[in-house]
């Protein structure tokens, strides 16, 4: 890319984003969704306001092989502002989101822009809310050293009763062809209600990245935050109402019941505690449900997923992703993969399971690292995991830790970990 190019780009994203900062957004009239009185006080609430806009396309192409993939949605566990990953990484963990909380995630049709917006919602306290979006503004300073031709620029975010910080990155190269792109992001608080709207576009490489795209996600964003945040002269929400997924929040265990150290995962990079089928859950979200998720990490590495669907028959589906793939028709959605210095000291079994009234499925699998220990500093991991419904609800819960000499008894401790876990969960709702 040559220096005039460069500078090209810089000055129109520079214009582009002077209007961000400067007032486009007063430009918006009432939102294009419908504001209901009162904000939504559960996931549950959140997905109804939003039903009828979600990106519900499901990838059946492997079904022939017990394989499909839910609609795309962002992890909820993914850092605020995403996108803003600077080679140095100090204080990315503070914009983790929070964990064990209902929570919501999807994409959006909307007819202002042409993309789908990428949505996400988590209902915790509002202090905890606050600290979020003070992280996020923190973090675009991280995206000032990006590359040269990536600009950013941020602003304050107050309409609807919502109240945090909008950032918006232009750069070179957003396409195979080579075209530019940008992409604007409001992350912005309402009591316990936290959100992070996004929307991107592309332009001709060297052009213009245009007002009119910038202003017309605007308003999707802002009716999408007007829907679930409510008619900004009430109450903002401080607590979370009486609702499945409240219920489920609440039910879940201390971390110190797993083992001893326990603590939320403080890496942004989920595969780095899984200890072994690296391919983590992140493929295995389902847009547009309420949704709750954990991930623990201390003696052993935890990760608690509960999922509430539409149906019973969307519900299955999602239960059997995120096991490990046993062949045509025998369910499951992801393979495990060992290095070619390691065994198996117990091979992968995928297993009826019942507990009253959650029925499914239990993997497990110990592996013996050869050679050199791994970075865990261990010689050995122990692998559990329950896929199990009831109803529409889906809980998907993971244990992994040491094998040691017996990895059968770390088995039976897996699996009476994940089965106390299943025994705290509410059954009403699904």
């Amino acid at each position: 890319m040559d220096l005039v190019r460069r500078r090209g780009l810089r000055f129109a994203a520079a214009a582009v984003t002077l209007l961000f900062a400067l007032g486009g957004f007063d430009q918006l009239q009432m939102p294009v969704l419908p504001m209901p009185e009162d904000a939504a006080a559960s996931a549950e609430e959140i997905a109804d306001l939003l039903r009828g806009r979600v990106d519900d396309h499901v990838d059946r192409r492997w079904e022939d092989m017990g394989i499909t993939y839910a609609p795309f949605a962002l992890n909820l566990d993914a850092p605020l502002l995403h996108w803003c990953w600077p080679e140095q990484k100090p204080g990315i963990e503070a914009r983790l989101p929070p964990e064990g909380v209902p929570a919501y995630t999807g994409q959006l049709h909307a007819e202002e822009v042409e993309r789908p917006l990428e949505v996400r919602f988590w209902i915790t306290s509002p202090a905890q809310a606050s600290r979020l979006v003070a992280a996020a503004r923190r973090g675009t300073e991280q995206c000032d050293d990006r590359p040269y031709d990536a600009l950013s620029d941020v602003a304050d975010f107050d309409r609807w009763g919502w109240r945090g910080m909008q950032a918006l990155v232009t750069t070179e190269n957003w396409t195979e062809d080579g075209d530019s792109g940008a992409r604007a992001t409001i992350v912005a608080a309402r009591g316990a209600l936290l959100a992070e709207v996004s929307w991107e576009w592309e332009f001709e490489a060297g052009g213009i990245p245009g007002r009119l795209p910038l202003l017309q996600g605007a308003a999707a964003a802002a009716s999408v935050l007007a829907a679930v945040g409510g008619d900004p002269t009430n109450p903002a929400p401080s607590d979370a109402r009486s609702a499945a997924s409240t219920a489920m929040a609440d039910a879940l265990p201390p971390p110190s019941v797993y083992g001893k150290d326990m603590t939320l995962w403080s890496s942004p990079e989920g595969a780095s505690h899984d200890w072994v089928c690296s391919r983590a859950f992140d493929e295995n979200v389902y847009g547009g449900a309420p949704a709750i998720t954990r991930r623990l990490i201390g003696e052993v590495s935890v990760r608690e997923d509960v999922l509430f669907l539409p149906d019973e028959q969307s519900a299955e589906q999602a239960r059997v992703r995120p096991l490990l793939w046993a062949g045509p028709d025998e369910g499951g959605g992801r393979s495990c993969e060992i290095g070619e210095a390691d065994s198996y000291s117990i091979g992968q079994r995928l297993e009826p399971f019942v507990k009253d009234p959650w029925v499914g499925e239990i993997e497990a699998l110990a592996v013996r690292h050869q050679g050199e220990p791994r970075s865990i500093g261990r010689d050995s991991v122990a692998h559990v995991a329950v896929a199990v419904r009831h109803g529409s609800t889906m809980v998907y819960l993971r244990w992994q830790g040491p094998a040691g000499t017996d990895p059968a008894a770390a088995l039976r401790e897996g699996r009476a970990a994940l089965t106390r876990t299943l025994d705290l969960l509410p059954t009403t709702g699904g």
